[in-house]
């Protein structure tokens, strides 16, 4: 009797050995998939997200009313050139009303040069002797386009004229302080070196 019962106990034993080292079998490989399927969700390749390139600053005009000055405030913050010819302008107090009320405001800025061409450079300059100011732009056909300063320093919008003398072989604009240093006048130079007297075209 005492036999058997050591019999029956080895079997057992035997028994609950085999089980245990089955289910540590089945444990391990289950831990196996599980990583294996973690491994394949980490280096599923991920869809590259297509980033807009920043676009360079080829030039760009700051300070534009300050506190000392002498001319008319424009109501412009900043002026900025893009490599693309985009020109953008950042406006304030009425310009910048204006411009909401018009519906001209992008990103808190106006774009009054886009239908007129590709930039290729822009001057601020004074002309005549009451403090007036405006912006021109050298496009790239050569030609120039002009803010009406009028418009801008009286009523507060942006009004554009194109074409200025209508000539195409601009490659830089000038400001020209008078001999007594009260005046200002403006000139076009053209690939010839000739200088053109922008003031009449600018006096809209």
């Amino acid at each position: 009797m005492t036999q058997k019962k050591r019999l029956l106990g080895l079997i057992l034993l035997i028994l609950i050995l085999s089980l245990s080292m089955t289910l540590a079998a089945c444990g391990k490989k289950t831990g196996e998939e599980t990583e294996g399927t973690e491994s394949a969700q980490v280096e599923e390749p991920q869809e590259e997200t297509a980033e807009e390139p920043v676009m360079e600053v080829v030039k760009s005009i700051d300070e534009i009313d300050t506190e000392d000055m002498n001319d008319l405030p424009l109501q412009i913050e900043s002026i900025t050139l893009f490599e693309d010819g985009t020109l953008r302008i950042v406006p304030t107090e009425d310009l910048l009303k204006n411009a909401e009320t018009n519906k001209e405001l992008v990103d808190g800025a106006i774009y009054p040069f886009e239908d007129s061409g590709k930039v290729k450079d822009v001057f601020l300059v004074r002309f005549g002797n009451g403090g007036y100011r405006t912006i021109i732009c050298l496009m790239d056909d050569g030609s120039l386009s002009a803010m009406s300063a009028k418009e801008l320093i009286e009523d507060h919008i942006t009004v554009i004229w194109d074409n200025l003398t209508g000539r195409d072989t601009y490659v830089s604009v000038e400001e020209r302080p008078s001999e007594d240093g009260d005046a200002f006048g403006v000139v076009g130079i053209t690939e010839e070196g000739e200088e053109i007297d922008l003031d009449f075209s600018l006096d809209f």
